[in-house]
């Protein structure tokens, strides 16, 4: 008799430990995409704060200014596509929802600010290129 107490008792012990567990994977899974929806949130606000100037300042500025602007712009997107690209925003969702804006800052703005010599540089914007191509694959499919 003595020796069953203990053996529920080690039964029940192990199922908790179980429990709490699972419990704690699933409180770093939904802390993680909170961590990744932050990431996603400030990248996002930075190009926004950047892409507001354009319409605010940037349409009657000399050229020295507007490449200081697409400098800002294009760096912003730039580590928002390396936190996509590096797997930093593993959700799909989350960085798919992104999708058109990238399509359109690319298509929009980059290819327009850049000469075709800078669009083609392996070298600028390295990520934004990346992602803009696999975002456009995407589309095709």
């Amino acid at each position: 008799m003595t020796w069953d107490i203990p053996l529920i008792v080690a039964i029940i012990s192990a199922l908790f430990a179980g429990v709490g567990l699972i419990l704690n994977w699933l409180a770093l899974r939904e802390n993680n995409q909170t961590r990744q929806l932050q990431l996603l949130n400030d990248s996002f606000k930075s190009i926004k704060e950047t892409e507001i100037t354009l319409y605010k300042e940037y349409k009657n500025a000399d050229q020295k200014t507007k490449r200081e602007w697409d400098s800002l712009l294009f760096n912003s997107i730039e580590q928002f596509a390396f936190l996509v690209n590096e797997k930093f925003i593993k959700n799909k969702k989350m960085a798919g929802f992104f999708d058109d804006a990238v399509v359109m800052w690319y298509e929009q703005i980059f290819l327009k600010h850049y000469s075709e010599e800078e669009v083609n540089n392996p070298k600028n914007y390295q990520e934004f290129k990346k992602l803009y191509h696999s975002i456009k694959l995407k589309q095709q499919k």
